[in-house]
């Protein structure tokens, strides 16, 4: 029997004492009279009352004290499991006043902060916490001196629960910085330095690469491992990737400073780097596709893939080597034969990027021209043009070239070949479903610009992009030159062609090399003619005028920097020759021009470099294109969009 037992058998057994008492008193009474007797019975009466009182009182007193000593010994032990558990508890009134806290509260904070608001309160504890962000969340997690804490809240009991997770904080992001980052690094060009350089140079050269990477071991948690001439794999951890970020990469973009210039080497790396994957395979995969993004963009530079974030980049801050081996080119025109050849190909379709140039309308009828030479049924999709290419194509003969978008995407089967030429990504051609129901391994791509995305939509056998070409229309024509055996140039094309590679190349004043010069004089064997491209592109005395207006407040916004930008409508070709005119004048590295397109609300930024990377600032406001010649486009309001640009050009490390 316990306690609760026992007092319940003493008041029962006590009130039927009284009570049998109380009866055999009256019966007592009815049957006997004497006054004295009468007396007696009464102060018994009430002396056994009082004892059953007095009885009942003390075994009460007894029963409370009892459970009083219980609840404050569960109470103790249910705070002292608590504070063991680094678990706290405080309740508030209806005015959130803290009424009351446990000892964990007491031990940890050296203050109860009873009488104190609960906002108060957090805001002591954490100076950066929002006394808003309970209103929509059960829970918040803040940090005090070194410690985090999570924080529940219980509106409906006026409670708040804290618990302390600065180990569990700990441990989860020493696992995070722990997580592996695989890359995989190469020697830009390291074919070519093998064919150039002494046997001497060639081992300078990988003694540089080895001990960068040695040095990279000392200073970060990295290991290595080369696993042919010129690459490597690299495996290290997402802190020391957070380190290198700091850095900007500095250790691999500034290696060619560790070369003795002596003999005018200039040596580069590509890094592509991948993070966040589970899989190791997964991330080796990324790892090479990342570098493989790199070395499109041009080289020279470290890419990072991500499962959570879109690509980073740094570096690219010099033009890499050009590369005279034909072998790419080679390998991709027997490829382009085949399947021209191939009779399950029923047509070929071309697309040149938005408000096509000369150099997009040349390398798509230099795609046309090999496709009739296969005697297969093709079509031109672009339907923007700047004005100089308009006016040139009045005097052309294109009856059954050019298709409308909806007829393209109606001919466009598994049996099509697509071609995307002078632009890297269906996106920025005028027909984004330029190839949804094509088959992958029937899309190519003709570039040299440094894509901004990942060309991931063709087999990598299909896509040449090469930044050290001065134009699409180069390639074209290099890919003409190998097919020549069945591909026969007109005049026309080899004109158009030529225009091209002169838009793109200021006439031979930029982005020029040997097969530039090449190309262009194969074209003139075939019938171009360099005087009329030269022609083609003067401009009248109205667009001198418009040029003028756009340079009115031209201004210098870093030391070689000009930015330019105006109201005023102008096509996209006439922007263009607005920041070529801002680099004629002797000591400017970088101009950047902006004006609004004809009937539209879209500002059109075209930027231009002289040994400056022009194109990681059009990437910071939402553009692209190639190391010295990149545009941007943005319907934000034009203060708005200068000063994005004045943002991107200053907050530039180095270009």
């Amino acid at each position: 029997m316990n306690h609760k037992q026992k007092l319940w058998f003493f008041i029962t057994a006590s009130i039927v004492l009284a009570l049998l008492f109380v009866a055999l008193l009256i019966i007592f009474l009815l049957i006997n009279t004497d006054q004295r007797l009468l007396i007696l019975l009464v102060v018994g009466l009430f002396l056994i009352l009082m004892l059953i009182l007095t009885i009942l009182y003390f075994s009460i007193v007894n029963f409370t004290k009892s459970r009083e000593l219980v609840k404050r010994s569960f109470d103790n032990f249910v705070d002292e499991i608590m504070t063991n558990n680094s678990i706290g508890i405080i309740i508030y009134d209806v005015n959130r006043t803290i009424i009351w806290s446990s000892n964990f509260i007491t031990s940890k904070f050296h203050k109860s902060f009873i009488g104190i608001q609960i906002n108060d309160f957090l805001t002591k504890l954490d100076p950066n916490y929002n006394q808003f962000k309970e209103i929509n969340t059960t829970k918040i997690t803040i940090q005090n001196n070194d410690n985090y804490y999570e924080i529940q809240f219980w509106p409906l009991n006026n409670s708040i629960i804290i618990r302390d997770i600065t180990l569990e904080t700990l441990f989860k992001k020493e696992m995070h910085e722990q997580k592996s980052v695989i890359g995989e690094l190469e020697i830009d060009n390291y074919s070519l330095l093998q064919s150039v350089l002494s046997e001497e140079q060639l081992f300078n050269v990988n003694k540089v690469i080895i001990d960068t990477l040695n040095e990279c071991v000392e200073r970060y948690n990295l290991i290595y491992r080369q696993y042919t001439n010129g690459k490597f794999i690299l495996i290290t951890n997402k802190i020391s990737l957070k380190k290198l970020k700091q850095e900007n990469f500095a250790i691999f973009t500034k290696i060619n400073e560790r070369i003795k210039n002596t003999e005018s080497i200039k040596l580069s790396v590509s890094l592509g780097l991948a993070t966040g994957w589970s899989l190791l395979n997964k991330k080796l995969e990324q790892a090479k596709k990342a570098l493989n993004q790199a070395q499109s963009r041009g080289g020279d530079q470290i890419a990072i893939f991500s499962d959570t974030t879109q690509p980073i980049y740094f570096g690219s801050y010099t033009e890499i080597l050009s590369d005279n081996n034909r072998t790419k080119i080679r390998v991709l025109a027997e490829k382009i034969a085949k399947k021209m050849s191939n009779p399950d190909i029923e047509n070929v379709i071309i697309y040149g990027h938005k408000l096509a140039d000369l150099d997009a309308v040349g390398s798509a009828f230099g795609i046309y021209n090999i496709a009739k030479a296969f005697n297969k049924e093709a079509y031109i999709a672009i339907s923007t043009f700047d004005a100089t290419t308009t006016n040139l194509l009045q005097n052309i003969k294109k009856q059954n070239v050019f298709i409308k978008i909806a007829t393209a995407n109606k001919l466009t089967s598994e049996r099509s070949l697509i071609f995307i030429v002078d632009t890297s990504h269906p996106e920025r051609t005028d027909n984004i479903d330029a190839i949804a129901n094509s088959v992958r391994d029937n899309v190519f791509v003709l570039d040299h610009h440094r894509p901004g995305k990942s060309i991931d939509f063709c087999t990598k056998t299909n896509m040449y992009v090469d930044t050290n070409a001065s134009s699409a229309s180069e390639i074209v024509t290099e890919l003409s030159i190998f097919l020549s055996y069945k591909v026969d140039i007109s005049k026309e094309i080899a004109q158009l062609l030529l225009n091209g590679i002169y838009l793109d190349t200021t006439q031979f004043s930029k982005s020029t090399s040997k097969r530039a010069f090449e190309a262009s004089a194969w074209l003139e064997t075939k019938g171009a003619d360099s005087s009329i491209s030269v022609d083609l592109l003067k401009y009248d005395d109205t667009t001198a005028k418009t040029i003028k207006k756009l340079l009115t407040n031209i201004i210098e916004v870093r030391e070689g920097y000009y930015l330019a930008y105006s109201d005023e409508e102008a096509s996209s070709d006439v922007i263009s020759i607005a920041a070529n005119e801002i680099l004629k004048v002797r000591g400017r590295k970088a101009s950047f021009v902006v004006a609004k397109l004809p009937n539209s609300k879209t500002y059109k930024l075209s930027a231009r470099g002289i040994d400056t990377n022009v194109q990681v600032i059009c990437e910071a406001v939402g553009g692209g294109g190639h190391f010295a010649t990149a545009a941007a486009e943005s319907q934000e309001e034009l203060p708005i969009f200068a000063d994005n640009i004045r943002h991107a050009i200053t907050t530039a490390e180095r270009t």
